[in-house]
């Protein structure tokens, strides 16, 4: 397979899972768009340092780094909208018996309400864990963190979560 076909296959396998990521951090389309260009357009340039095994953790590594620099840049933050999402016509996965349970609707209320209030470092976890569903390895990459921090992050924000659900 050549070069550029083999991008262009990596592009349509992981566009719209970083397309997400960054729009679960922006909430705005069209610099989400911006930025998921620039993400495969740093990729394209690099490609002579990629490593075929990590291409996920690599690109989520790429869109992290671009959005840690935004926000350095850009003190005005945005918080997390899943319903914005919903509104957009971005599905955000879900764990099936979550959907189960819950009607829909009201899940991504209380994800969303919850999301809010969990400081950015198990945000992050949570947003790569379970909703982009990225392994505990893939996370660390992303998140330049050993996998055992990663399940330590984890089981807090899952104990926060379960707790800002419940008294919500």
């Amino acid at each position: 397979m050549h070069f550029d076909e083999e991008f262009e296959e990596i592009y349509h396998e992981h566009s719209d899972k970083i397309f997400r990521f960054i729009y679960l951090h922006t909430q705005d389309f069209y610099l989400s768009e911006d930025f998921t260009s620039e993400v495969f357009l740093k990729a394209w340039k690099n490609w002579e340092k990629f490593k075929p095994d990590f291409t996920k953790a690599w690109l989520y590594k790429i869109a992290n780094n671009l959005l840690i620099d935004y926000w350095r840049n850009n003190k005005n933050k945005k918080k997390i909208s899943l319903e914005i999402m919903v509104e957009e016509g971005i599905e955000p996965s879900y764990d099936e018996d979550l959907i189960e349970k819950i009607q829909k609707d009201e899940t991504i209320k209380k994800i969303n309400n919850a999301l809010k209030e969990l400081p950015k470092n198990l945000k992050d976890v949570a947003i790569l864990r379970f909703i982009e569903g990225l392994s505990s390895k893939e996370s660390g990459e992303i998140l330049k963190l050993s996998e055992g921090n990663i399940r330590v992050l984890q089981h807090r924000a899952l104990v926060k979560l379960k707790e800002i659900l419940k008294n919500g």
